[in-house]
């Protein structure tokens, strides 16, 4: 130890000591980062000037450390982090830079193009996350297109061909005061649809690490040590990543945020302020559109809420003005809902009619394999995993939070102050857990709202509770505080982590455990859980934090890949010439994609196409009577066709019909004679369709490309 000193003392002696020469050491900082970025990137060329000032920043920022001290690196930071944030995103928005896969279309479209605005500045695209490359990108692209008038409409005849409500399932911008509920979309009226794709995905970004650090900064009261490791557990958490369920946390923690700064405020322009943040959040909280988790993570808010008024209950005193001001947005945010409810009446009657999802009852279990992934989805962005959204979850160590909480709560005199976070958390972890792990009945998914919850999607809700019980103790307990002694740590630790290990292996439906990344991952978890029972012992605390930092961000943070622009949707060939096709079209005719996956269909939205079989966010009524007749009316059929659907259309000689292929993925077999019913006008196809012409339909090919083909239709 006296050795040690002496080292120290020796170093803090010389030009290494940290605060020492800084400008001197800072100027060769830049000069080394920029010299190994340079050779990182010429060693793969494309986009050089991408890459280069990335590498740059990455490298620099990690050469920092040996030169400032951190606490005051790191306090400069917290002071100026709007200012970074501003900056982040002002820089991604002017480079057009995105977490998006849509580059992936450059190896499904037309072959691979060396374009260097068709590959990834950094990572991989995933082609897994389709809801996102294949559907909302398109769609919010093709409705910044046409004549003003059509631009940003409500109601739109691309998507489906047909009438659509834009806003309702697929959230895409519209010229509405309903935006208030879509704060980041409103990019796309003041920026071109490039720019404007890149600023909402990097905004979506940067709002959800602020507002998690200052909801954790309210859990944890003002732990920055604690709030930053909350922070980057939850964002970087799989279940957030690979699902991108940024807008629930963001709406929902920022909405708490407020209303404690709403509670302690003592000058009503502040109380206003606060009041308006408060009615934003609340509106967007509402339309996001996804009730499995809008519910379950409400809940799990609401108990939050319940703490912050208790917590607050003795420096806040209830008035008039506060009343009147919380009754004003509660009217505007039922205003806003009241206009929306009347635009999208018939869209949401029909959704709600649907069999898929509007008759979908859950009952629970099967959420096992997804509250457990926690152990091993720090693989899931480097192995081949078939589906990895379906096996992630939050990087919670359930149930070790629930049993440090327990165990806190019974060996602690203080325990009673802390009593108003705990309970409600605590309640909610026994009724997801049993949501999550068994089947229950009707009675008891109806009296919960659990019937909209399949139980593998509320195991990410019940990660999150685990998590924030996790923060609140580590942020509380002290050394004197009782846990658990270090030995029989050491006993538990075994017992949990090969418990918990065996239930990974037998419910993990990916072909990665038994190798030996899976015992690795193993070994690090009886780490983390040695250390979580022994949180009350600072090196513990040091330790743990020091360990899930690093392997949150190796998890999560390299999901998704750095991606420039959008032209890979309008600068393929065969995108150009539907362009010039839908300039050209007089008679505004309606496409179908032919003998495709669906994502082709949502390709051509992009370029401007009125596409019949793009995904169809609620059944097309009308196009299932012209196409099967009296079919379309019978039970059985009509639960075919009665959901959100990606609809694959296949042109046939033979009498049309309509199979059902997964939950979400119908295919419709058309007769050519029943296009001229439809007014289709053009079709996009794989195979060539000249055979399929009939006496009353000539089809005339006039695109043939790489394996696409155009085809016109002559009545």
């Amino acid at each position: 130890m006296d050795k040690l000193n002496e080292w120290k003392e020796k170093i803090n002696n010389t030009v290494f000591a940290k605060g020492k020469y800084t400008k001197e050491k800072l100027i060769i900082a830049i000069v080394v980062s920029f010299l190994i970025s340079f050779i990182l990137v010429i060693i793969k060329p494309v986009k050089i000037w991408d890459r280069l000032p990335i590498f740059m920043g990455v490298i620099l920022f990690v050469s920092l450390h040996g030169i400032f001290k951190l606490d005051k690196m790191y306090e400069f930071i917290y002071k100026k982090r709007f200012y970074i944030a501003l900056i982040t995103l002002a820089y991604c928005t002017i480079m057009c830079y995105s977490g998006s896969s849509i580059g992936i279309y450059n190896h499904i479209i037309q072959g691979e193009s060396s374009e260097t605005y068709f590959s990834p500045i950094l990572g991989q695209y995933r082609g897994i996350r389709s809801d996102e490359w294949s559907i909302n990108g398109a769609i919010c692209i093709s409705q910044s297109l046409g004549d003003k008038e059509e631009q940003f409409s409500y109601y739109n005849d691309n998507l489906r061909g047909t009438r659509t409500d834009m806003l309702s399932i697929v959230n895409a911008p519209v010229k509405d005061i309903i935006m208030i509920g879509k704060p980041f979309n409103l990019a796309y009226f003041i920026f071109s649809a490039e720019r404007a794709f890149a600023f909402v995905w990097s905004a979506k970004v940067i709002a959800l690490i602020l507002v998690t650090f200052e909801f954790c900064m309210l859990i944890t009261n003002k732990n920055k040590l604690i709030s930053l490791f909350g922070m980057i557990v939850i964002v970087f958490s799989a279940g957030v990543q690979w699902w991108w369920a940024l807008e629930y946390f963001i709406w929902g923690m920022l909405a708490l945020i407020l209303i404690d700064k709403f509670m302690l405020a003592k000058k009503y322009k502040q109380k206003i302020l606060y009041a308006l943040g408060i009615f934003i959040s609340g509106i967007s909280y509402v339309f996001i559109f996804y009730p499995a988790w809008q519910l379950t993570f409400g809940y799990i808010f609401l108990a939050i809420f319940i703490w912050i008024f208790w917590k607050n209950r003795k420096e806040y005193k209830i008035n008039l003005k506060d009343i009147l001001i919380v009754i004003l947005v509660i009217l505007a945010i039922g205003g806003i809902c009241l206009r929306y409810f009347t635009l999208s009446a018939e869209s949401l009657e029909l959704t709600m009619n649907t069999d898929y999802p509007g008759e979908r009852f859950e009952l629970g279990g099967d959420g096992a394999k997804v509250v457990f992934s926690y152990v091993y989805s720090i693989l899931f962005p480097y192995v081949g995993i078939d589906n990895p959204c379906e096996l992630a979850g939050m990087t919670s160590l359930f149930p070790i939070p629930l049993i440090i909480t327990l165990i806190y709560m019974i060996r602690n005199k203080d325990r009673k102050k802390h009593m108003a976070f705990f309970i409600p958390l605590l309640f909610l972890t026994i009724i997801y857990s049993i949501f999550t792990f068994f089947e229950t009945n009707e009675l008891f998914a109806k009296i919960t709202l659990l019937y909209m919850v399949p139980g593998r999607r509320l195991a990410i809700p019940l990660g999150f509770i685990q998590i924030l019980l996790m923060l609140y103790v580590m942020s509380n307990i002290k050394k004197t505080d009782k846990l658990v002694n270090k030995d029989f740590a050491k006993i538990l630790a075994v017992i949990f982590s090969v418990a918990i290990f065996s239930i990974a292996i037998r419910t993990c439906t990916a072909d990665i455990l038994g190798s030996l990344k899976s015992y690795i991952c193993g070994m690090l978890l009886l780490a983390e859980i040695y250390l979580l029972l022994t949180i009350n012992q600072e090196k513990s605390k040091k330790y743990f934090i020091m360990l899930l930092i690093p392997l949150s961000l190796l998890g999560g943070a390299t999901i998704h890949p750095i991606q420039k622009g959008t032209s890979v949707l309008t600068e393929k060939p065969v995108a150009k010439k539907v362009q010039e096709i839908v300039q050209n079209n007089e008679q505004n005719n309606l496409w179908i994609v032919d003998n495709t996956n669906f994502f082709i269909p949502n390709y051509i939205l992009a370029s401007g196409a009125k596409v019949i079989n793009s995904t169809n966010t609620y059944p097309n009524m009308e196009l299932y009577k012209v196409v099967l007749g009296e079919e379309a009316e019978e039970p059985e059929t009509k639960s075919i066709y009665n959901r959100y659907a990606h609809l694959n259309i296949e042109i046939t000689l033979e009498e049309s019909k309509i199979e059902l292929l997964y939950q979400d993925s119908t295919k419709l077999y058309i007769n050519t004679n029943k296009l001229d019913d439809l007014g289709v006008g053009y079709i996009l196809s794989t195979r060539r369709l000249e055979e399929f012409s009939t006496e009353e339909i000539e089809i005339e090919k006039v695109y043939e490309e790489q394996g696409l083909y155009i085809y016109k239709l002559n009545y």
